[in-house]
């Protein structure tokens, strides 16, 4: 735009689609920055050149969820009756539909990798409680603050009184997100779950005050520009170094964990508004948009959900639970065929998921024996009862389309009650003692199952008379130190990472390479077991603040020193 004008339109459903299709690109680039180099993987894999993608992941969600809110209160404001009868169909059900028809294809494709799979195991991903798709923990969050959204706008009186509920919502759920330790069986399993969320209320309260704010960040817009410019790369270096070194997401075990969680996602918050506001505030001089991102931003929801797919087709493993259909290492190359692979499967996957939507929502289409032609010259006897068809025909279609309502909510209420006695069942009735290539691992007496998946268990000290830390079990070895080594001669060759290395028999004649390394500003007491095949980890952190380090060497030793053949 000129001097002194304005895109009116930065705002606009057209100018923040677009946005969002940005965004959404910009996320399939951080998710094949993990796929390709994350620090978390071995240097074997390790190809730079999507570095800068790597700590972006939760600024794009933002943009996401401030769209979202600003959205979805501009739909409030401008549509009547938009919060009363039809909402859950209209914007809720139709994301439950599009995440539970991803689950169902990514299971598939799971299998058809080789993916190791039993029957209780299918049907937990088909619940969705157990997620096939991974990228997919957006479209299980939204649904709720969309509720969240219609409650507080209904039974409150005045909209700031809703606001103010709204923001209440959002940090209970911030709390929840927080006491829930990392874990891969169920929903809530990390901090990206809630380290943007607070861009959903702000953007109904962006929506609540767009005109007086509009107005004010006109005055100045140069300095306010350059300020949100500046805020968010200093906020950004500072968080990535507090959350490195003070505060963080992990710390299970520690009396800390959940105020140094709220502490990280709060800066967190703070950089992704930043950022945000850094993009609108461009968008009032700068009008965005191309057919490429238009098509984007109108496919945004099925491209989410889609393009993970190809990103582990193409990457150096599938899930880490198979080989990948292709591995292609050079990045110019891997970028080319992921996103020509998620274009080709977003068209497929919208045509399949707007058919079934429109069968289970809108009701079936009329038949072709209903269909008259119609037109002036008709007898007017003739159009009336013309139109009594037509309004019994709809008024079917409408009973029809209202009892399938009824029962895909039946069905899924269902679902949520048998995952929840799922887990109830099978997610903390979970055995100690744990069996790897042929090898009994037991923690001591006072020692229970805190976290336990498929590769990893936590077992945490629940007695009252020492204080050692939590045993930590590994079965395959990721990130940078010991992956893909055959014993422990081989990581006593090169733990150059590991003070006091040696290697260790215990009675039953089981070998272990032994030492310690860092984990921040505390010593963590490290085992490599051989299994036959290569080796697993068995860890424990010596935080001196919270543990003995007596404790902590006997805990590990009698663990160690319990491990035998089946």
């Amino acid at each position: 735009m000129g001097k002194g004008k304005w895109n009116e339109e930065y705002t606009s459903l057209k100018q923040t689609k677009t946005l969002q299709g940005i965004s959404a690109l910009g996320i399939a680039f951080h998710h094949m920055a993990q796929k390709t180099c994350a620090p978390w993987h071995s240097p074997m894999v390790i190809v730079h050149g999507l570095d800068v993608f790597l700590p972006v992941g939760y600024m794009l969600v933002g943009v996401f969820l401030f769209c979202s809110g600003l959205g979805l209160y501009k739909s409030f404001k401008t549509k009547p009756g938009y919060l009363e009868k039809g909402f859950f169909r209209r914007r809720i059900l139709p994301l439950i539909i599009a995440f539970w028809l991803s689950e169902i294809l990514y299971t598939v494709v799971r299998l058809l990798m080789g993916e190791k799979m039993n029957a209780l195991t299918v049907l937990w991903y088909l619940s969705g409680l157990h997620m096939a798709n991974t990228n997919a923990w957006y479209l299980i969050v939204i649904p709720f603050f969309y509720l969240a959204f219609q409650a507080a706008f209904r039974l409150c009186r005045r909209e700031g009184t809703a606001i103010f509920w709204l923001f209440v919502f959002t940090l209970g759920y911030t709390v929840l997100g927080a006491c829930i330790d990392h874990q891969d069986d169920w929903w809530m399993r990390g901090e990206w779950w809630y380290n943007s969320i607070l861009l959903f209320p702000l953007g109904v309260m962006f929506g609540r005050y767009e005109k007086p704010v509009t107005r004010f960040f006109r005055k100045g817009y140069w300095f306010w520009l350059i300020f949100f410019l500046a805020g968010f790369f200093l906020l950004f270096w500072q968080s990535e170094w507090l959350i490195d070194h003070r505060w963080g997401y992990y710390g299970e075990g520690t009396a800390l964990k959940i105020p140094h969680r709220l502490m990280s996602a709060g800066i967190q918050w703070t950089v992704a508004l930043f950022f945000v506001g850094f993009f609108f505030l461009l968008m009032m001089k700068v009008r965005f948009g191309n057919k490429a991102l238009s098509w984007l931003g109108a496919v945004t929801l099925d491209f989410y959900l889609i393009h993970g797919l190809f990103v582990e087709l193409f990457g150096y493993s599938f899930l880490d639970v198979a080989k990948s259909l292709v591995y292609i290492r050079n990045v110019p190359l891997y970028i080319a065929a992921v996103l020509v692979g998620s274009v080709a499967g977003t068209l497929l996957f919208r045509r399949l998921r707007l058919w079934i939507t429109g069968r289970l929502i809108k009701g079936s289409d009329r038949p072709a024996a209903a269909r008259v032609t119609e037109g002036p010259n008709e007898p007017a006897a003739e159009q009336a009862v013309l139109a009594q068809n037509r309004a019994a025909e709809k008024q079917k279609e409408l009973e029809k389309a209202r009892i399938r309502l009824q029962w895909i909510r039946r069905l899924i209420l269902l679902v949520l009650f048998l995952g929840v006695c799922g887990i109830m069942l099978f997610g903390f009735q979970k055995n100690k003692v744990r069996t790897v290539g042929g090898l009994i691992i037991e923690p001591p007496e006072g020692y229970e199952t805190r976290f336990s998946d498929g590769r990893y268990a936590v077992w945490e000290y629940t007695g009252k008379d020492r204080k050692p830390g939590n045993i930590v079990l590994d079965e395959e070895i990721r990130g940078d130190y010991a992956q893909n080594f055959a014993d422990a001669d081989a990581v006593l060759r090169e733990c150059d990472w590991m003070t006091d290395a040696e290697l260790y028999v215990n009675p039953y004649g089981v070998r272990m390479a032994r030492g310690f390394a860092r984990n921040g500003d505390y010593p963590e007491r490290r085992y490599y077991v051989e299994n036959g095949k290569a080796v697993f980890l068995l860890s424990m952190i010596e935080d001196s603040r919270y543990y003995s380090p007596e404790d902590c060497e006997q805990a590990m030793l009698q663990t160690a020193d319990r491990i035998r053949k089946k």
